[in-house]
């Protein structure tokens, strides 16, 4: 299978990195020299300025939204009706894409665990099937796929594709604490990053998060005192508040695309 990827940003080369095993033909294409040559040096696959004719295949469209409909004004009359669009742009709606292309179209949404084959992978789809065996073949290699109705993007979106972030934040705001109270940066760092390196072990499926916190604290105990004072501070809507402002933003970014 011929697999192009427009656009080699972070997202873009986290499916770089989880595809270059498979067995598919990689073209990547990306407008920055600096990239480019980035993306030589690590995966001695040398990317193409902009895209050119395609006949069939898979094109993965890893754009900003800021650029998705110049990058359709420019290069939509290159794309034979064959091949199949997979978009992970966050708020770039199906419809969005058929007025600009007559083809079999594919949204999903991972995070960036793809690179290492431990993704979430939502997706929808304008199509029946799985065509081009994509899905079977290609995304069920990078992790877990699920289809989901696509009014549920936006707040899928705030909760797994940018997931990573929040638990980054929430490891950078404990590295923080444990300088503040007398830690070396260094050490802080070091406990924070064996503790998330850890925790996936820890995770069970027939367990939830609310039963994993249960097993860490005790009565009385250190881990329960630090739980009250986030209960304390309105934990669960600062974190509400978030998922609430980046679900928002995934829609105004589908309305702003709509409405160009």
């Amino acid at each position: 299978m011929d697999v192009h990827i427009v656009g080699l940003g972070n997202l873009g080369s986290a499916f770089l990195n989880g595809l270059k095993d498979l067995d598919v033909n990689i073209y990547l294409y990306d407008d920055s020299n600096e990239v480019r040559q980035s993306i030589q040096k690590n995966y001695s696959i040398t990317p193409e300025k902009s895209l050119t004719a395609i006949r069939d295949g898979v094109l993965l469209l890893c754009i900003k939204p800021q650029n998705i409909n110049e990058f359709f004004h420019t290069h939509k009359d290159k794309i034979e009706k064959d091949v199949l669009i997979c978009t992970p742009v966050a708020g770039l709606e199906i419809r969005t894409i058929e007025t600009n292309l007559d083809n079999n179209i594919l949204r999903i949404m991972p995070n960036l665990l793809i690179r290492d084959k431990t993704g979430f992978i939502p997706y929808a789809s304008n199509y029946e099937g799985d065509y081009l065996n994509f899905i079977k073949n290609i995304l069920e290699n990078l992790g877990t796929v699920k289809e989901v109705e696509e009014s549920m993007f936006p707040i899928i979106t705030a909760l797994s594709g940018s997931g990573p972030a929040w638990y980054y934040e929430l490891s950078n705001q404990l590295v923080n604490s444990g300088t503040e109270l007398g830690l070396s940066l260094d050490d802080s760092e070091l406990i924070i990053k064996e503790l998330v390196k850890a925790l996936p072990a820890l995770v069970d499926e027939d367990e939830t998060f609310k039963d994993l916190v249960n097993k860490v604290k005790s009565p009385g105990g250190t881990t329960e005192a630090g739980l009250n004072s986030l209960n304390n501070d309105s934990f669960d809507t600062i974190i509400l508040d978030a998922i609430r402002k980046a679900t928002q933003k995934s829609t105004e970014i589908s309305k702003e695309l709509t409405n160009e």
